[in-house]
């Protein structure tokens, strides 16, 4: 009987400890499990303190005053437009288009559409314009210092883009180059014998005019011997011959 009872009690201690011994591993692997499956926090985005604004402006590539008027996003980034006020650095135009992160857990910055900023941006390799919540950028109501450091500023450029030399157009017939004709001069004179080059229509009419000029010469001379002879062809005062 106290045989019987010793083993009953030993069969008992040894279940106890197969009982232990198998659920003590699957205790490890079940805390194991949960600790993977249990959803983590998301790290937030960690930022020192934005430089003064002379630092700020230095480093910047642009800095503007502007109020955005439209968005758009998608998973990863959002593109905010802004009607640009006045520039104080940057070849910013009356309009800019800024990328930023989404999520401001991944430092992105949030805009609100119709309220005016002041903004501190940089320029990327693709020529995109961008910034972040580690930036300067900030409401213009909360930007006295920046405003009173940065000036007036001037209006914003008429394009952002450097202007192009116009292209000609490929399709169109290449015009061949143009000659100006040389003006034809008359060929020159032969000088007179007197030394004074004459054209060839006023030597013939002067001519014409000597010709004129002696033949009324020749005309007085005639008229002027006629007249010293008389009606009979005598001079007045002579006697007749017998």
């Amino acid at each position: 009987m106290r045989f019987a009872s010793r083993s009953a009690a030993f069969h008992r201690s040894l279940g106890r400890r197969c009982t232990r011994l198998s659920t003590g591993p699957l205790l490890v692997v079940g805390l194991a499990l949960g600790w993977c499956a249990a959803p983590r926090v998301a790290r937030a985005c960690s930022c020192i303190a934005p430089p003064a604004p002379e630092e700020a402006f230095e480093n910047a590539d642009a800095v503007f005053e502007a109020r955005p008027f439209g968005m758009s996003a998608d998973d990863r980034q959002a593109r905010y437009r802004f009607e640009v006020d006045r520039v104080w650095k940057g070849p910013i135009g009356p309009q800019v288009e800024i990328i930023t992160a989404r999520h401001s857990a991944t430092c992105g910055r949030t805009y609100q559409v119709g309220a005016k900023y002041v903004v501190y941006a940089q320029r990327d390799q693709d020529g995109e314009w961008s910034d972040n919540l580690c930036s300067r950028t900030r409401g213009s109501r909360s930007a006295a210092e920046d405003l009173e450091v940065l000036g007036a500023g001037r209006p914003p450029d008429d394009d952002d883009r450097e202007p192009t030399e116009p292209q000609p157009d490929p399709a169109a017939p290449a015009e061949p180059p143009r000659i100006d004709a040389e003006p034809v001069q008359p060929p020159p004179t032969t000088p007179s014998s007197r030394g004074c080059a004459m054209e060839k229509p006023h030597t013939e009419l002067g001519l014409a005019w000597l010709m004129l000029l002696g033949l009324g010469v020749a005309a007085g001379r005639r008229r002027a011997v006629g007249s010293s002879d008389g009606p009979l062809g005598r001079s007045p005062g002579s006697s007749p011959r017998a």
